[in-house]
């Protein structure tokens, strides 16, 4: 069995210099890009001194972008505090797909009765923006921003928190299978547009019960291929 041991990074990461204005936001959006793009690697680690001097920045801003990508998810620390992109394992993956179906279930029978025609708009743009993509790592990001808005529509505070909580993670979990799947990026667009019309069709019934069989429908379908992927990837790591 193999072990997953952090990889020492050398590679010289194409980071711009940061701005002077919030230099640690600048530091954190710059780092998860890296991340989601796979630039940084899972299990490579952050050296704060290299990443300082490649971004212009002390490495107490380094810390602290390192410490708010922990808690969303994206970054570990092991016993000695060393920082490593977190690598998902299939549990994880599991864990992912049950807590994004309850929420996104939750949330769709709430917007039935509290969809408005500004929500509407958005979501037809959303699709819209996703026929004409061809970068599979957008096509993922507007695909999460598409349920984001039916979360934000459901009117609950703590629904869309519960959802931001667990972007991050699903980012990093889709855009690492997306890469590895470069090749499907027509098909991934196809279907995404094509489900995301019936969960509007849906949502116009004003029907909660249908709405939520929509929903259910278009992430058990997407999720479970997601999960088999998985599954294969940890079997070729064994």
């Amino acid at each position: 069995m193999k072990t997953n041991t952090a990889i020492k990074s050398e590679s010289n990461v194409p980071f711009r210099k940061i701005q002077k204005q919030s230099v640690t936001e600048d530091v954190e959006s710059q780092l998860r890009d890296a991340i989601l793009t796979g630039v940084l690697a899972p299990g490579e680690s952050l050296a704060e001194a290299r990443l300082g001097a490649q971004l212009g920045v002390s490495r107490a801003s380094i810390r602290q972008a390192k410490f708010q990508l922990m808690n969303e998810g994206l970054l570990e620390f092991d016993e000695r505090g060393t920082a490593t992109v977190r690598r998902l394992t299939l549990s994880d993956a599991h864990e992912i797909v049950e807590f994004r179906q309850v929420l996104e279930l939750a949330a769709i029978r709430l917007a039935c009765s509290r969809l408005t025609n500004d929500t509407l708009i958005a979501l037809e743009e959303n699709i819209r923006q996703t026929e004409q993509e061809s970068n599979l790592l957008k096509l993922t990001f507007l695909d999460i921003a598409f349920h984001e808005a039916i979360m934000r529509a459901s009117g609950n505070s703590r629904l869309v928190d519960a959802w931001r909580g667990l972007r991050p993670q699903l980012e990093l979990w889709l855009a690492g299978v997306h890469r590895r799947h470069s090749d499907v990026t027509a098909r991934t667009c196809e279907e995404t547009v094509a489900s995301h019309k019936l969960l509007i069709s849906a949502l116009k019934t004003g029907d909660p019960d249908v709405a939520e069989k929509a929903m259910s429908e278009h992430t058990s379908s997407l999720q479970n291929w997601l999960l088999l992927e998985a599954e294969r990837e940890q079997e070729a790591e064994a």
